[in-house]
């Protein structure tokens, strides 16, 4: 591709932030056969491209096909054209330049310009719009700028769960051997998610690993299976008590346990994610587990159903609303403040209420003021005004009047 030919097509210029510095992109016009070639590396396609290191532009480009919202990304283009440039990067002695993000409007491109051979759309999808990388553009930015579009990204762009993981755990903990390009919280800030989001990607894709190799040691089909079944492995290996015994990996103990669920996955025991949250429940009720071992498709969602239905009293709501409210707080939805502070007293008052006769509200509240201040810190005294402090010194003093009164060390 010829310096000369990319000049006499620029269009405009783009200054965008990309990792820690803002850089400066040409857009120009490229022939989409002559100009640009499509990256065998790209992260969404390593799961359908075989397992050789050939890998033609017609496998990658029926692999792109296959992707999920093609159909409809192709209707957009052959109706309105590309609207959206793409970009590429040019290498020093190649002759094309790689499409590092955009190959599936470059596939579409293609073969609309293949169909219109004739007419008046003939020619019409002969060329690609690019923002073309300069060549210092390195592995870090590469990643930075992925992460923006695809992880971030929605629709058509989303990666996909399995694909987001992979490409986690390869960037902060390394690929094939190599080192971390960055670390967690370095990867958390350019994606502008929470850490705790991602490491449970990178620790979830670690625990698929598993599972590969657990399939591939009969079938060879290990990581499209990770791939369909990533949300249950996710859920699996956070479970309550047993998740953590799945991670175990060194412990020669787990090995049984950990074959008995990943069979489970395997054999689609979980119809959805969300009946592998009750994992600890079917592991302590052998009947149960002995059906979700039984081989039975989607089993684990009738067993979910008897343990919600055998959870549905009062005591069981209130058992749950910790691990509930757990969740959410890793989900990380929302900034918490005094008002909902405030409305789990509420609540928590509301069960206090309804105690039984034999137990007095005012245990559990003393309980709970003696730990209080016995966690109490300086910036916690700065914090509280002078009204606060001689409201508690008189409920201090009428607590002491009565306890002299009738306290069971009076008498």
């Amino acid at each position: 591709m010829a310096l000369s030919a990319i000049q006499g097509s620029r269009r405009r210029m783009y200054v965008e932030r990309i990792g820690d510095r803002d850089w400066d992109l040409q857009e120009v016009d490229l022939d989409i056969y002559d100009d640009v070639t499509l990256w065998s590396e790209n992260p969404r396609l390593q799961i359908q491209l075989p397992t050789n290191d050939i890998k033609s532009e017609e496998q990658l480009e029926a692999a792109l096909q296959t992707m999920p919202g093609y159909d409809t990304l192709r209707k957009s283009i052959d109706d309105l054209g590309q609207m959206e440039p793409i970009y590429v990067q040019r290498f020093e002695g190649a002759d094309k330049a790689l499409v590092l993000e955009g190959a599936t409007r470059v596939t579409i491109l293609r073969e609309l310009d293949r169909k219109y051979v004739t007419g008046i759309k003939q020619g019409r999808y002969r060329r690609v719009k690019v923002k073309l990388l300069p060549p210092e553009f390195g592995d870090l930015e590469r990643t930075v700028l992925l992460a923006r579009i695809h992880v971030r990204g929605s629709g058509v762009r989303a990666w996909g769960r399995y694909v987001e993981a992979k490409f986690i755990h390869d960037v902060v903990v390394g690929r094939n051997g190599s080192r971390p390009l960055m670390n967690v919280t370095q990867m958390a800030q350019y994606m502008e998610k929470s850490v705790s989001w991602v490491l449970r990607l990178k620790d979830a894709y670690a625990f698929a690993q598993r599972y590969i190799e657990f399939v591939d040691a009969e079938d060879g089909e290990g990581e499209k299976s990770a791939a369909k079944q990533f949300s249950v492995l996710e859920e699996v290996s956070k479970a309550r008590l047993i998740g953590s015994q799945l991670r175990e990996y060194d412990n020669p103990k787990t090995e049984v346990l950990r074959a008995d669920v990943f069979n489970m996955v395997r054999n689609n025991a979980f119809k959805e994610y969300r009946d592998a949250r009750f994992l600890k429940e079917f592991h302590e009720d052998p009947e149960k587990w002995e059906q979700l071992k039984s081989g039975e498709e989607h089993v684990a969602s009738r067993l979910a159903l008897e343990v919600k239905t055998n959870s549905s009293s009062v005591k069981a709501k209130i058992a749950n609303l910790n691990l509930q409210v757990r969740r959410s707080l890793e989900r990380d939805e929302g900034d918490l403040g005094e008002e909902e502070v405030g409305l789990l007293n509420e609540a928590a008052g509301l069960i206090e209420s309804h105690l039984h006769p034999g137990i007095r509200p005012i245990r559990v509240a003393l309980r709970k003021a003696v730990a209080a201040l016995n966690d109490v810190s300086r910036s916690d005294i700065l914090a509280l005004s002078q009204p606060e402090v001689e409201e508690f010194r008189a409920a201090i003093e009428y607590f002491e009047q009565m306890n002299e009164r009738h306290g069971r060390v009076s008498q």
